[in-house]
């Protein structure tokens, strides 16, 4: 059985150089960022984050989120917001894919907008799923599709306008983002 939720991003990925800690992964992604896995296979070789050059063939360094099995895994920074007028821009190459039809792979880059307490109040989702995926764009919630793809894919959107999208969030109580890199394996519901 071959279950796979792939997250790829380029250095430039962030809301901006001066807000992000190691936003261009010039330090191992651990300085910044904080993984975490959940679910079975935890640890066992199935939750990979690599580091390299060679994802893309420029001079930057790329990370690779990736996934196999059951659950998920994710890497986070937290960002604290001086302004909602911010922009987010990420190079992303997200594969999902399964063999088994009982189960369904995502992988997504993420804004969560967090308030002062650091409760999630919505979510941005950038993703390429497979059938079975019961994620669903709602009053907390947008999802915006990516290809599922070898090739790079450019993004970006401006915070403000975001939460325009996400009628169950008040911007005035967002006071920080999480910046996420998610991969998702799970049973079809």
């Amino acid at each position: 059985m071959r279950l796979i939720a792939t997250v790829l991003i380029l250095c430039s990925a962030g809301l901006s150089r001066q807000l992000l800690s190691n936003g261009n992964f010039e330090l191992p992604p651990d300085s910044g960022w904080t993984q975490s896995a959940w679910g079975e296979f935890t640890d066992t070789g199935n939750c990979r984050v690599r580091w390299r050059h060679a994802h893309n063939g420029d001079r930057d360094f790329e990370l690779m989120v990736h996934k196999m099995l059951n659950k998920g895994f994710r890497l986070d920074q937290r960002v604290e917001l001086p302004t909602l007028d911010v922009g987010f821009r990420a190079s992303a190459r997200l594969t999902s894919k399964t063999e088994n039809l009982a189960y369904y792979a995502a992988a997504a880059v993420c804004l969560e907008y967090l308030d002062e307490r650091d409760s999630v109040l919505g979510e941005t989702r950038i993703y390429s799923a497979t059938t079975g995926c019961p994620w669903s764009s709602g009053p907390r919630l947008h999802l915006i599709g990516a290809p599922d793809s070898l090739n790079w894919h450019e993004y970006s959107l401006m915070v403000q306008d975001e939460l325009g999208d996400l009628p169950g969030v008040d911007p005035d109580s967002v006071v920080a983002v999480n910046l996420v890199l998610l991969t998702y394996v799970d049973r079809n519901g």
